[in-house]
Order: structure tokens, then C-alpha cells, then sequence
């Protein structure tokens, strides 16, 4: 915890002056290092005062006849100067209270010398010359600050290197499009952010997003939340993060990706008007073409017409928006083509977690299509041959593969040997272990072999070497 004051008095200026000073200061935002507010019971009260001093930008001096003739009080002065000094920035910032300037030059001819608010102009102007210290005008960083303070977000001072972060991620590039910058990205339950400005007032808005923005997608990674995650416990996520449930709505096509179980009707909690409202405007677009015989997506769908609605609204469609089962998979755990990341697990995972009782809220009909969807594709596999080489250490890691690549090159039948059952199980218990499945690997595997999906994905792969011939 940093501190933008430390307010250095004597206690019998507490009642008449200090306490009403440092309970304004606190309605300004401003983080006070003040006795009655920062010691607790059993603190050390000069180790208190020490990391007080240590670790506030300013110091403010009420400058009383009581202040003059206490020890502490010169303990704290001291301690101020000589971090003006040391720093050779304007760190003291003197209140005159009750006293004159000759009372003052004799205690100290350099702190008579520096310019000092007085207490008989009271406490309204002293507080807005205080802030014209340490929250002048024009700082992107302040009315970042103060934004998150509006949102609920306690953030440190804009000394913190807290902020130094928040402006680096700022620059960073959207986790979606056709292309993969260079420079660092955002990730997941990412939403863009306020365009750049130098107005003070607006790019403290683009900051005070971005500060946000960075909470709630080291959330939903470290949860993690994805379009494996129980409907009930993703609203609950949305609703906790500052400013997510704002950012929701304003970007429902995004939510969307990221959350496509909420646009299964029934689960969207409170977004279910912009929902129905994205997928209707969404349904009017795709009959039309689907009327005027467009060929827009027409190889997606399962009667090869144009669908009647984008891919990422098919959930809410009674037939899926025509979409093919294996398009509907395809949308549901990895978004659009362009769009961004939306799951941080591997084919295999989405493939395990369908066969497991974890997805057991998904409505029947959907879980039977993503199912279906699944099976049918052909990116499930793994190793140095498949489509990650997500796994661990075991000697058989990929053999798998590497069989069904051979089998697809020859007119064998597929059958199973002791290495590519030991691969699969192997694979199959890093899935179970990632997802905290509760199934056993023996049973997960026999649901595997039972939707011959390596027959499948072998019978494809002929296929494709024959179109390629």
C-alpha cells in the first residue's frame, strides 16, 4: 500500500483541524497516511510512522504552537526533509495553523521560506491547493485512478509501478483478426479498449479500462473460464469484475465467443434481450440470403445452403442455424476464424469433457450435436504427427498418430496394439487431470474406442490423400 500524504501534527490539532482535513482529503480519493486511519491495535508506532514516511509521495506539515514544542513531531519533520532532499523533488507541503510567520522563521528559517496554506482560509481551499500538488490537472494517470475508484477498484498511487504496467498493456494489439502482430497481444476475455487520446480525461478513460481489463483476463485464466464452464459459475464471474458486465453488453458478438452457453436459451442471465436482439438481427440477414440463393457459408451447413444465421448464435437456432454438427463444435469451443482465443484447452480436452459427466448442464440436443461434432473432426490428435503436442513424458507419446498416419497410406484395418492403447490412456489421463474429471481413465477410453474415431479420422484422411491425387 502506497500513500499519496502523510500528514505530520500535533495531537491537539486533531479535533479543530486535522481529522476534518484528512476525512476531506479521503472523499478527494487521496490515500492518507493518518494516525487514527493507518495504526492498528498493538502497531509499532514508529515503524508505523517510519513506512508511513517511507511510502507516501508527499508530507503535509501542520505547522502549529503545539507542533513546535513536540518531539515526534520533529522526529516526522525530519524524516520528510531529508526525503526532500535526498530526492530533490517537493515533498513538504507546510499548513500554517494558528501561528505567524516570525513563530515559524524562529523554529526554522527553511520552512518559513517555503510557501504554506493557511488554516483561517479554510479547509475547502486548503484541500484544493493540496490537490493542485499531487493531482494537477491534465493527468491521464489521475483520472484513471479516479475512474476505478467510481468502479469500485481500489488502485494504488500513480507512483506505483502498478501503473507502468496498465500503460504498457495498453498499447497492446486486440487478440483478434486476420493477422498476429508482433508486439504482445491480449488474450482471452479480452474486449477492445477506448481508442488512444491525449486528452487527459479520455485517456485516462483508455487506462482506467485497461487496468480493469487486465483483472478480470488474469482471472479467467487462472479460473479458468471457458466454454467448458458451468453457466451459473460464468454469470457469477461476470457480474464480481469491475466493469466486465458493462464490457459484456456493450460487445455482446464478443461474449458471445467467449461464453457461447450463455447464448443457449434458457442460460444467459441477464443478457438475454441483447442476445435475442444480436441473434435476431443475425436471422433476418441469413434468410435473406438464404432466399436470394447466396452461396455466403454454404459449404458449412448440412443441405449446402447459406445458413440462416451466424455460428455464433447457432445455439439458439431450433436446427442450428443449418450448420454442420462439426461447424457447431468448431464455433462452440474455438470461436470465429478471426475472432479470439476463446478456450485455453486442446481438441482433446473439449473432445474428454463432452464423454464426462462435467458437461452434464448442457441441454441434451446440444450436447448431442457437439458431441457428434467432435467425433467428426479430425484435429483431435496429438504428438509430433497431430495438432499439438500437448501430452507429457510417456515413451508412447504420439505413437497414436503415427499408426493412423500409416494406416491411412495402406489397406490394413485399423486395430489396436499395446503402444497406441498406452498412448491414448496416457493422453486421455492428462485430459481427466486438467479437468478434474471424476471418471476413470479405463472408462473414458472405452467411450473413446467406442466412437471409432480413429477409424473415422483414418477413412478422412484417404479421402483427402485421394482429392490431393
Amino acid at each position: 500500500m502506497l500513500y499519496d500524504l502523510f500528514i505530520c501534527h500535533a495531537s491537539e490539532d486533531k479535533d479543530n483541524f486535522v481529522r476534518p482535513l484528512a476525512e476531506l482529503l479521503q472523499k478527494e480519493n487521496v490515500e492518507v497516511w493518518y494516525d487514527e486511519f493507518s495504526l492498528k491495535l498493538g502497531d509499532s508506532i514508529r515503524r508505523s510512522i517510519d513506512k508511513g514516511l517511507s511510502q507516501s509521495r508527499f508530507g503535509v506539515v501542520v505547522i502549529s504552537p503545539s507542533f513546535l514544542q513536540k518531539e515526534w513531531t520533529q522526529y516526522e519533520l525530519d524524516g520528510l526533509t531529508e526525503k526532500e532532499i535526498s530526492g530533490k523533488e517537493k515533498v513538504i507541503l507546510p499548513i500554517w495553523h494558528d501561528i505567524e510567520y516570525k513563530e515559524v522563521l524562529q523554529y526554522s528559517p527553511s520552512l518559513a521560506n517555503k510557501k504554506a496554506a493557511l488554516s483561517k482560509n479554510g479547509l475547502q481551499k486548503i484541500v484544493k491547493e493540496i490537490m493542485g500538488v499531487i493531482h494537477p490537472q491534465g493527468s491521464p494517470l489521475v483520472s484513471a485512478r479516479d475512474m476505478l475508484i467510481d468502479w469500485g477498484v481500489k488502485p494504488p498511487v500513480v507512483t506505483d509501478e502498478y501503473w507502468i504496467d496498465v500503460i504498457e498493456a495498453s498499447n497492446r494489439a486486440n487478440s483478434f483478426g486476420g493477422t498476429i502482430p508482433e508486439n504482445s497481444i491480449w488474450g482471452r476475455w479480452s474486449f477492445p479498449i477506448p481508442p488512444k487520446d491525449r486528452d487527459a480525461k479520455n485517456w485516462g478513460e483508455r487506462l482506467a479500462w485497461t487496468a480493469m481489463q487486465m483483472s478480470w483476463t488474469d482471472k479467467a485464466d487462472s479460473i479458468p473460464i471457458s466454454p467448458l464452464t458451468d453457466p451459473i459459475e460464468l454469470l457469477d464471474f461476470i457480474y464480481k469484475e469491475s466493469g466486465l458486465y458493462e464490457t459484456c453488453l456493450t460487445f455482446p458478438n464478443f461474449t458471445a465467443e467467449y461464453a457461447p452457453q450463455l447464448t443457449i436459451r434458457g442460460f444467459e442471465g441477464d443478457f438475454e434481450e441483447v442476445f435475442e436482439k444480436e441473434y435476431l438481427i443475425s436471422l433476418t440477414e441469413g434468410r435473406k440470403r438464404r432466399g436470394e440463393n447466396s452461396n455466403y457459408g454454404s459449404a458449412l451447413t448440412v443441405d449446402k445452403q447459406s445458413p440462416e444465421c451466424e455460428s455464433s448464435w447457432a445455439l439458439r437456432h431450433e436446427y442450428f442455424g443449418y450448420y454442420t454438427p462439426k461447424q457447431v463444435a468448431y464455433e462452440y469451443f474455438n470461436g470465429g476464424m478471426f475472432g479470439p482465443q476463446v478456450s485455453p484447452f486442446e481438441s482433446f480436452e473439449h473432445l474428454i469433457w463432452l464423454f464426462s459427466n462435467k458437461c452434464k448442464w448442457l441441454p441434451e440436443r446440444i450436447h448431442k450435436c457437439l458431441k457428434e461434432g467432435m467425433i467428426e473432426s479430425s484435429n483431435w490428435i496429438w504428438g509430433e504427427l497431430g495438432g499439438s503436442d500437448k501430452g507429457g513424458n510417456w515413451k508412447t507419446n504420439g505413437f497414436l498418430a503415427d499408426k493412423l498416419y500409416s494406416f491411412s497410406r495402406n489397406k490394413k484395418e485399423f486395430s489396436w496394439t499395446k503402444k497406441m492403447i498406452d498412448d491414448c490412456k496416457n493422453r486421455i489421463k492428462h485430459a481427466k487431470e486438467e479437468l478434474d474429471l471424476n471418471e476413470s481413465v479405463d472408462d473414458l477410453f472405452d467411450i473413446f474406442v467406442s466412437t471409432e474415431m480413429p477409424e473415422k479420422w483414418i477413412k478422412n484422411r484417404k479421402k483427402i490423400n485421394k482429392n490431393r491425387k
